[in-house]
């Protein structure tokens, strides 16, 4: 039997575990006062997954909050050591958002935008070669 797994990864009390087969289809990082409240840093490094693509055990909390454009984002964390693990909008079906700094190995990963960047603190040294927005850019 062939492990077909991409990358894998838990929370830090490992009671929360997930795995994913394919590659990311998108990866950013963003500095809204959301994301930064979420993480108790600058930004949070996002990287989205086909959803059926994610295999997750173990017991998550959810807490939601109305995003400024409308819809509904999810974010879902450890009931035990409160670990923020992933994230999913009302908007973008079919898709799953996992923190970076959760996966076992995270070298792959390449945020191919930044938004928010008008909340981005001056400490926060980002890679200026990625396209960056102030906001959120249409869909």
């Amino acid at each position: 039997m062939t492990d077909n797994t991409f990358a894998s990864g838990s929370c830090l009390c490992g009671n929360v575990k997930y795995s994913t087969t394919v590659e990311p289809s998108f990866m950013g990082q963003c500095h809204c006062d959301d994301c930064r409240k979420s993480t108790g840093t600058g930004h949070i490094s996002n990287a989205f997954f086909v959803k059926d693509s994610v295999t997750i055990t173990g017991e998550l909390s959810e807490y939601k909050k109305e995003t400024d454009s409308g819809t509904m984002l999810t974010r879902s964390f450890c009931t035990n050591c409160g670990s923020s693990l992933f994230s999913e909008n009302s908007n973008n079906n079919g898709f799953i958002g996992i923190t970076v700094g959760t996966f076992d190995n995270n070298d792959w990963f390449k945020p191919q935008f930044i938004v928010y960047n008008k909340s981005k603190p001056k400490w926060d040294c980002m890679d200026e070669n990625i396209p960056t927005f102030d906001a959120m850019p249409p869909a």
